[in-house]
């Protein structure tokens, strides 16, 4: 296990009030000093709250538990020990969200998430692609590229200073955004067409046709474990594409050419087989 350095408190769903670590003390600078650089803009912006880790580094017990009732929980997460959230191998992965003043969490706006990117990317983060593609706009891992600028050395004080008095609440915005409704992180659900033979990576709101190198690839990523990929019948791969397509319906996630277009033919396919 490495060890842990805290980032503060989670305020997201049943994570409330648990205290949230990453592997190294560098990390959780870069962490925080984003946070500072973050909660800027928002008070650039008239808007109240702070920007806090959902979740970051992730017990192997509850990846377990997440993993073996991913069904009952209607989430779909990767395989245990697999993720950068993982308290064993890395641990350097963090989900955003927004805690506001009453303690309540609430998804980042689409403006909020654009200038996250950059400034995680500045401190030395990564939003990586597939969280692009998932789309998983929150999830962001550290320590991948050179930093820009250097964190904040004395980042856990700034955080924990009160406001002065002197200094006016910020006006609220004149027309609120409405923000994206956040899922439990979601990384990937692999399965194998039982007639069809194809195979897919499938989260809440994506998925992806899976070469047979790649599905090699994806099957060692657990040592010891070379059935990744579950197989199901054509019905069922066809109603999971099916739930993707229409959570991002339900969320106003767009449904572009290209995606419907690969729905389609995925659907024609197994319906036919």
């Amino acid at each position: 296990m490495v060890a842990k350095f805290s980032v503060r408190k989670s305020s997201f769903g049943e994570l409330r009030g648990v205290e949230q670590y990453v592997m190294s003390e560098r990390i959780a600078l870069q962490v925080l000093s984003t946070i500072i650089d973050f909660n800027a803009y928002l008070r650039s912006k008239g808007r109240s709250g702070s920007l806090s880790v959902n979740e970051g580094m992730r017990s192997r017990p509850r990846q377990s538990y997440l993993w073996n009732n991913r069904f009952a929980l209607g989430v779909v997460v990767a395989p245990p020990f697999t993720s950068r959230h993982d308290e064993v191998l890395h641990g350097n992965a963090i989900d955003f969200g927004i805690t506001m003043p009453d303690g309540s969490n609430r998804a980042l706006y689409s403006d909020e998430f654009a200038r996250l990117h950059q400034i995680v990317e500045g401190r030395g983060g990564t939003w990586p692609d597939w969280a692009k593609t998932a789309p998983e706009p929150w999830h962001h891992e550290f320590a991948t590229r050179a930093e820009a600028v250097p964190p904040y050395p004395d980042a856990r004080t700034r955080l924990t200073a009160k406001p002065s008095a002197s200094v006016k609440p910020p006006a609220k915005p004149a027309a609120p955004i409405k923000p994206p409704t956040p899922k439990v992180e979601a990384d990937m659900l692999y399965v194998t067409s039982e007639k069809t033979k194809k195979q897919y990576a499938i989260g809440e709101l994506s998925f992806t046709a899976v070469s047979s190198s790649r599905a090699i690839t994806y099957s060692h990523a657990v040592p010891g474990d070379t059935s990744l990929f579950q197989t199901l019948s054509s019905a069922q791969v066809s109603g999971l594409i099916q739930d993707c397509r229409a959570r991002r319906d339900s969320l106003g996630v767009a449904l572009s050419p290209v995606f419907e277009a690969s729905v389609k033919a995925v659907l024609s396919e197994e319906d036919a087989a």
